[in-house]
């Protein structure tokens, strides 16, 4: 009897058939990945939002800034690592969430927060370097170190040029995930102290979010 089979050429259309699917599906699980990330970024830094909030109800001040890497390198100090006082010893969230977009040195653990930090004194100790006006951020999919989106990352978050990450460009969107709370008067005064007498003499420099200008008020809170 004849035994029957594939012939070579359909062998080499189904393989070709099963790449073509491939090369189509790919792109599109790896836009599901980095949207599913994204949709994290954004509910976890709401959360923190939230316990920033309710720290500041009890104590009339926000955490001092938090560095990314706090997680890991242990030779942070108390007050570059902030959100560890939303932990402790008030829970008022129950940890501290990973960014999910670790950076080009991978090493970006946590969320990162930068403000304009209260005028206290070494008389004032329980207020030095807490922070009045504050922004948190995620560097979003696009973590390219040196490219406009990370102007957020400055010492002044206050001030400077901040691209919002949008996912019209999937995976090469550039652009932060970001939220800004507490005090509107030092957006877009270039300050890094509260000192309001001081603020009011200042010619604004405007925080520039994505084209738009804000002096003395809040960008918009994340969609």
């Amino acid at each position: 009897m004849k035994s029957k089979g594939f012939t070579l050429i359909e062998l080499l259309i189904v393989i070709a058939i099963i790449l073509i699917l491939i090369a189509i599906a790919l792109p599109n699980f790896l836009e599901a990945q980095i949207r599913a990330r994204v949709t994290k970024a954004k509910g976890e830094i709401r959360s923190l939002g939230i316990a920033m909030e309710s720290y500041f109800l009890d104590w009339k001040i926000y955490p001092a800034e938090s560095e990314h890497d706090i997680l890991t390198n242990f030779s942070r100090g108390r007050f570059e690592s902030g959100l560890k006082w939303l932990t402790s010893p008030i829970k008022y969230i129950s940890s501290i969430p990973e960014d999910p977009f670790p950076g080009t040195d991978q090493d970006i653990i946590t969320y990162e927060t930068g403000g304009v930090e209260y005028a206290g004194t070494l008389v004032d100790r329980k207020f030095l370097n807490c922070m009045v006006t504050w922004a948190m951020f995620s560097r979003g999919p696009h973590s390219v170190s040196g490219n406009p989106n990370e102007a957020i990352s400055s010492a002044d978050p206050n001030v400077g040029i901040v691209t919002t990450y949008s996912p019209t460009n999937g995976t090469s969107s550039i652009g932060a995930i970001y939220l800004y709370g507490g005090d509107s008067f030092f957006i877009g005064v270039p300050i890094s102290t509260a000192n309001y007498a001081a603020a009011r003499t200042m010619t604004p420099s405007p925080l520039m979010v994505d084209g738009v200008p804000f002096v003395h008020r809040l960008p918009p809170p994340l969609k």
